[in-house]
C-alpha cells in the first residue's frame, strides 16, 4: 500500500511539473539567436519615409498606431537625422523604424512561427511612455511584453548610429511578430544600423586568408610550362 501510495504521489508531481509552462525571457544578446532578422533593405535609399503602413519590410507586414508623434504622418522607415537625447543621435546610412511619438507603438506583423523574435533597438531615456517590446500572435494580439526602460536598460551616451539588441524568446508559444513602442524607440537590422555594416575582425581574417590562398592559386596557374 506504501508503495503504490509513493508511486501515486511520484506520477502527481511529475504531471504537474510537466504540465507548468516556461515563461517568456527577454533576451539582451544575438548570440545564439534563432529568430528572425530585420531585413531593412530596399529602405536605404537616403529617404525619410513616414507611414502608417501597411508595407513590406522583409518577412513581415509593418504598420504603425495613429499616435500624432511630432509629425502626424506614422512612423520612419528609412534613413535621416533622429534624436534620442542621451542616448545620441541617428543618421547617415543607418536605416532603421522610428517611432516618429514619446507615445503609440510601431509592428512588424509576419506569417511563420517562431519561438523568439528579437532585433536591434534604442530609446530616448525618461521621455514618454516606457520603452516596451511585445510579442505577437498570428491575429497581431500581444502576448507577452517587457519594459526595457526597467528591465534591460539601453545606455549609449552621445552615441551615433549605435543600437543594442533585445529579443523576447518563448518555448511554449508560436511568436509571429513584435511589437515596439514608447521614448521615441528605433528598430534596426544590425548594432550600427548599417545594411551589410563592417565585417566582424574573424570575417576580415577569412577573407584576407581567402585573398591569399587565391593569390597562391594565380601565380601558380601563371607559371611558364617547361618542355
Amino acid at each position: 500500500m506504501r508503495y503504490t501510495t509513493l508511486l501515486t504521489a511520484v506520477a502527481a508531481i511529475a504531471l504537474f511539473t510537466g504540465s507548468a509552462t516556461a515563461a517568456p525571457t527577454l533576451l539582451t544578446s544575438d548570440v545564439g539567436y534563432t529568430g528572425p532578422d530585420l531585413d531593412l533593405s530596399g529602405y536605404d535609399n537616403g529617404s525619410y519615409n513616414f507611414t502608417f503602413g501597411p508595407v513590406a519590410v522583409g518577412e513581415f507586414t509593418f504598420t504603425s498606431a495613429n499616435n500624432g508623434g511630432n509629425s502626424g504622418l506614422g512612423s520612419v522607415v528609412g534613413q535621416g537625422g533622429y534624436g534620442l537625447n542621451a542616448n545620441g543621435n541617428f543618421g547617415g546610412d543607418a536605416v532603421y523604424i522610428g517611432v516618429d511619438s514619446p507615445t503609440g507603438y510601431a509592428q512588424l506583423l509576419g506569417t511563420v512561427a517562431y519561438r523568439q523574435v528579437g532585433f536591434f533597438f534604442n530609446y530616448a531615456p525618461g521621455v514618454g511612455d516606457p520603452p516596451v517590446i511585445s510579442t505577437l500572435d498570428v491575429g497581431g494580439n500581444v502576448i507577452s511584453y517587457f519594459d526595457l526602460g526597467t528591465n534591460a536598460p539601453i545606455s549609449t551616451p552621445g552615441a551615433f548610429n549605435a543600437f543594442q539588441f533585445r529579443g523576447i524568446a518563448d518555448d511554449t508559444t508560436d511568436i509571429y511578430g513584435l511589437r515596439f513602442g514608447g521614448s521615441y524607440i528605433l528598430a534596426s537590422g544590425t548594432a550600427t544600423g548599417v545594411i551589410g555594416g563592417i565585417p566582424e575582425p574573424t570575417t576580415w581574417a577569412l577573407m584576407i586568408g581567402g585573398f591569399g590562398l587565391a593569390r597562391t592559386f594565380l601565380r601558380r596557374q601563371r607559371r611558364p610550362i617547361v618542355a
